[in-house]
């Protein structure tokens, strides 16, 4: 075992590098400890017992940190620890997150309660790492996975100052006066006696399956060293079945997300706030799909002429639709979920009060068929047809109803007129940036009421009804986008509007159907639709 001279720092060892991910709290990932930094305490005074583990002060939240190798293990030990006596150092020399060293290392932490620092890779971190010992006050470094002067013991005397110099590069990163290094490998070493941390704010962290790699494994065990609970996410999506579940048990911990591949962090902290508190979607769950498809009435409530929706009351056609879904079911694997897909904005002959050519249905109408759907497990989907007017305007109309778990919009293009037009004269258009404006505010509303997963409908049968449809944006993940081939006809001419919207969609769109009761010739049977390629994700019935 080494005992390094004075002057009191950290060498960087060649050998040395762990590549910790990413991690946790609201600090840096470098530099020096920062006592107001989120997540973080000063120091403890001096007539605290010195072998006493301290934690920071937590608070509810997500906690991120970014960086790369040893600087996030620092970092960790920032957000999580206020003292600690002992550290555990592991330099990756031998060969990776697999190495016995680094599992030794792992458990020694964990086992005393004391963070797990990599070694350094350079001579900003070896200051780092210098001043984080300070900082932790602590006294004694147990090293794993490098060599030490008792694995020499047998070789050849040589004069004093090469022997020092054979010792410190076998040995990697060398500690300052004050502070003794134990191998931690050495069976008979001295393993210093260290008084676990009281418990304090309910901690959690959480990596994603596929980034276990040394650091990350590294950042884990500083974690569970801290007394936190850890999951390993199935998919960096914390609102999906396998993950929601940790994220509500521990929602009034401290998170700290471990490793790559979590996206944006304001992104990562909206979605773990949905799945900690928000509630579900009819049948369940807080994304769409693809773990259902949707079989809806369209129409709007009172008016037959629109569609089967209208054609009877709210009861009535609740159990229409759940006996039209089950009509699915046998051809999916998927659960297959009953809907309405209501036209809340219907286009009109006439200009109107507002010159727009299209009506708006009253929210309390609409609202009763709302709260009946969700109370049976029914969807609903929130049909524009806007005239003059713009697709964002209409939406904020419902707003209140677009607050509802069980609400989606759709956008119909083809009652999109442009200044001097009227319905039934041309095919009406919009562009695509009309449409993400719209997608902006919806996916914003449903990220600030934790909602669950929207379904938006694009409905189309010409391609020059979206303009610029390449530049769509798919990159919302509150929104579920799907495009519906809303054609009717003979089924070959069904077919040939469908393969020519498919045709360059957008990454991230699925693809929907409509039948059409009295237009179609025939209509498509349950069977015959499923056996569409792709099949159809929404299928909805005028």
């Amino acid at each position: 075992m080494v005992d390094a001279p004075a002057p009191r720092r950290v060498a960087a060892t060649a050998a040395a590098g762990l590549a910790i991910a990413l991690v946790l709290s609201g600090c840096t990932a470098s530099g020096p400890a920062d006592p107001s930094a989120p997540g973080t305490t000063a120091a403890p005074a001096s007539s605290a017992d010195p072998a006493q583990v301290r934690l920071t002060a937590a608070t509810t939240g997500i906690h991120p940190i970014t960086g790369t190798g040893p600087d996030l293990a620092l970092a960790t030990s920032r957000a999580l620890f206020a003292h600690a006596p002992a550290v555990v150092v592991l330099d990756d020399a031998e060969g990776g997150a697999d190495s016995g060293a680094a599992h030794a290392a792992a458990e020694r932490a964990q086992q005393l309660g004391v963070p797990l620092l990599l070694a350094p890779g350079s001579e900003k971190q070896a200051r780092a790492l210098d001043a984080e010992l300070t900082r932790l006050g602590a006294t004694t470094v147990i090293r794993y996975g490098a060599a030490t002067d008792s694995d020499h013991t047998d070789a050849a005397p040589t004069d004093s100052a090469a022997s020092a110099a054979a010792s410190d590069q076998a040995a990697g990163p060398s500690f300052g006066a004050g502070v003794k290094v134990i191998d931690g490998a050495d069976p008979q070493a001295a393993i210093p006696d260290v008084q676990a941390a009281a418990p304090g704010t309910a901690r959690a962290a959480v990596t994603v399956k596929g980034s276990a790699d040394a650091g990350t494994r590294a950042g884990l065990a500083t974690a569970r060293a801290a007394g936190a609970a850890t999951h390993t996410m199935a998919s960096a999506d914390p609102r999906t079945d396998a993950n929601r579940g940790f994220f509500r048990k521990h929602a009034d911990a401290a998170l700290y997300p471990i490793g790559q591949g979590f996206g944006p962090a304001r992104e990562f902290a909206a979605l773990a706030a949905t799945a900690a508190t928000g509630p579900e979607l009819p049948g369940g769950g807080q994304i769409v799909f693809p773990d259902r498809r949707m079989v809806a009435l369209y129409g709007t409530p009172g008016t037959a002429s629109l569609g089967l929706l209208g054609e009877q009351g709210v009861d009535a056609a609740i159990r229409r639709a759940r006996k039209q879904a089950a009509a699915y079911q046998p051809y999916s694997k998927e659960k297959v979920q009953p809907a309405f897909e209501i036209i809340a904005t219907v286009a009109s002959a006439s200009a109107g009060q507002d010159g727009t050519y299209s009506t708006y249905v009253p929210v309390k109408k609409i609202e009763t068929w709302v709260k009946a759907a969700r109370k049976a497990g029914v969807y609903v989907v929130l049909d524009l047809q806007p005239g003059r007017n713009d697709f964002l305007t209409q939406a904020r109309h419902y707003r209140q109803l677009l607050e509802y778990p069980n609400v989606g919009l759709a956008f119909d293009p083809e009652w999109r007129l442009k200044p001097g037009q009227k319905h039934m004269a041309q095919i009406g258009s919009v562009d695509a940036s009309e449409i993400n404006r719209t997608n902006d505010w919806l996916a914003e509303l449903t990220r600030k009421n934790r909602l669950p997963q929207k379904v938006v409908i694009l409905h189309q049968f010409q391609r020059r009804m979206i303009s610029h449809r390449e530049d769509l944006d798919t990159s919302h993940p509150e929104l579920a986008l799907v495009l519906h081939a809303d054609g009717n006809g003979t089924p070959g001419q069904k077919l040939a509007t469908w393969n020519n919207l498919r045709r360059d969609l957008p990454k991230g769109i699925r693809m929907a159907w409509k039948n059409f009761i009295d237009e179609d010739s025939p209509t498509f049977t349950p069977q015959q639709t499923y056996a569409l390629d792709p099949k159809p994700w929404f299928v909805s019935y005028q």
